[in-house]
């Protein structure tokens, strides 16, 4: 009986003998613990990424008249823009796998293009490292929850590990309060993080950004993945091998769902690659003005 966050889902249409003869919805939940189940889901229009609570529900009544009750999973409100805030930009949104090189494009880019950006704190509940600057905020994992469930958060993830415990999110207010500056919030983001902000502010909000590590093939990709998180020297082989494992499925993304993004960049050049989004930011600034 734990909360959790829709990982994917799908309709059936005709259920097996035994349930309700009415399409319903099943999909796999991350819980909070890191395990993963399997059960219905309630909301009528589910996405993923929603925070979902257990209910028990009743299944079927047998022959003998005994009442079968289920866990199923209802989705919680999600987070809304209030009323009064007045959009005036955008989010510049960093999408990619572990190791393409985010965290540092975004940095680069920040100090690059000071008087116009700034970079948004990234919740989490994994322990601090030693490699780690200002971007995170290190939270108890109960604190981060409380923060979904009373929707607080514009967008939140679990990132599945066998060595830690990887909640990932953005506060609403933190970004809010950024465009009220006049400046535009940087994030760094993987699938599910780049969903949630775009449920929250809409995709018109977003300025969105893949970057792909360099390769013709997704093996060569995965490959270069592979050697930069190794060369880096901050993960043990068992979490290296946790987040090559996530990045194929960050790789596929980019094709699935090519309409969240704007450009798609390759980083095998940095400074390319920091010059391109400077001009994505610096036209968007002309064309807003």
């Amino acid at each position: 009986m734990q909360g959790g966050t829709i990982v994917s889902f799908t309709t059936i249409r005709h259920p097996p003998a035994g349930l309700p003869d009415v399409p319903m919805q099943l999909g796999l939940v991350a819980l909070d613990s890191g395990a993963q189940v399997i059960g219905q889901i309630l909301s009528e229009h589910p996405m993923i990424g929603d925070r979902v609570t257990p209910r028990m529900r009743l299944a079927r009544v047998t022959a003998q008249g005994l009442r079968i009750y289920e866990v199923a999973y209802e989705s919680l409100a999600r987070v809304s823009v209030q009323d009064d805030f007045v959009f005036e930009g955008y989010i510049l949104a960093l999408t990619g796998p572990s190791g393409v090189g985010k965290s540092t494009v975004s940095k680069i880019l920040s100090k690059a293009l000071s008087e116009y950006v700034t970079p948004v704190p990234i919740l989490t509940t994994r322990e601090a490292k030693e490699c780690d600057e200002s971007e995170y905020i290190y939270i108890a994992h109960e604190e981060f929850v409380s923060l979904q469930d009373r929707g607080l958060l514009a967008a939140a993830t679990h990132i599945p590990s066998n060595t830690e415990d990887r909640l990932y999110g953005y506060r609403a207010s933190d970004i809010t309060k950024i465009w009220k500056q006049g400046r535009i919030p940087v994030v760094v983001t993987e699938m599910h993080l780049l969903q949630g902000l775009s449920r929250t502010f809409g995709r018109r909000a977003i300025l969105s950004c893949g970057l792909l590590p360099p390769g013709r093939s997704r093996r060569a990709m995965l490959s270069q993945l592979l050697h930069r998180l190794r060369s880096r020297g901050r993960d043990s082989e068992e979490s290296i091998a946790d987040r090559v494992k996530n990045a194929g499925a960050d790789l596929d993304f980019f094709t699935q769902r090519r309409e969240l993004f704007d450009h798609l960049l390759v980083n095998d050049d940095l400074t390319s690659v920091v010059d391109a989004l400077k001009g994505h930011v610096l036209r968007a600034q002309e064309e807003k003005a």
